[in-house]
């Protein structure tokens, strides 16, 4: 299947860095460049992007600090985050993963693995977004990554990781299905459902909530909100595909 060109954005504070990694991207994709965390930041706020390549270390603001503001704004929703860098140590790819980023590539970067990476994560993207959508919310994105493994081969998943920022991207998108942690701080699940309900564009969407705890409060909480199911986190893949597929079913 042809997909267009994809837009990328190259972040390093190193110039030489981001004309050979532009050099190797140019001829397949719409290739941007910045040389800061915030220039970033401000670029994606301004202009789409389908994949961003972002290095570590950089000064002020960097990659890591980078990625987390990243999953903060509501233009790199789902668009997936690769790390470039000279650091190579466990430590380093530990908190890449950790962080939610969509791979870690090693300094000097080899143009062929470059350009894999690309294809490889732009035709994703594109596949995905013919799928249905389930929009998973919780503080924690190490869960989210793991409830993201469970659903990608099957769904569209977008996961954020705050309430506030979850209810903007209902702004402009109507996912199929809101998987909901019931413990996040500031709005926990029956807060974040209760606002939903107040806003008649959000009351169809199906909710299914995840709570570390499942006991008679929680269950009374929830109830007054009609979720279409209440199930105890760490949840199985099995368990959780199947209720997904039970609600997708009934709409």
């Amino acid at each position: 299947m042809e997909y267009g060109r994809p837009k990328v954005l190259l972040v390093d504070d190193d110039e030489q860095d981001l004309e050979i990694m532009s050099l190797y991207l140019r001829d397949v994709a719409d290739v941007a460049t910045v040389n800061s965390g915030r220039q970033a930041m401000e670029y994606v706020q301004q202009y789409p992007v389908d994949v961003i390549f972002l290095d570590v270390n950089m000064p002020i603001m960097n990659g890591f600090k980078t990625l987390e503001q990243f999953h903060k704004m509501k233009e790199c929703i789902n668009v997936p985050v690769v790390f470039v860098t000279e650091l190579s140590g466990k430590s380093a790819v530990m908190s890449s993963i950790f962080l939610g980023s969509d791979g870690y590539l090693v300094k000097p970067v080899d143009k062929n693995t470059l350009r894999q990476k690309l294809h490889e994560l732009y035709q994703k993207k594109c596949q995905i977004e013919k799928q249905k959508t389930i929009l998973a919310i919780d503080d924690d994105m190490a869960y989210l990554k793991t409830i993201d493994s469970y659903l990608r081969d099957t769904y569209n998943v977008v996961i954020i990781n705050s309430a506030k920022l979850a209810l903007s991207y209902l702004m402009q998108h109507r996912p199929d299905l809101i998987l909901l942690d019931y413990q996040m701080p500031l709005y926990n699940g029956t807060s974040f459902m209760n606002m939903l309900n107040k806003k008649t564009e959000f009351a169809p969407i199906p909710v299914i909530i995840l709570s570390g705890v499942i006991d008679k409060e929680v269950l009374r909480d929830c109830s007054a909100y009609n979720p279409e199911a209440c199930l105890a986190k760490p949840v199985t893949k099995e368990l959780l595909l199947e209720n997904i597929e039970r609600v997708l079913k009934k709409g």
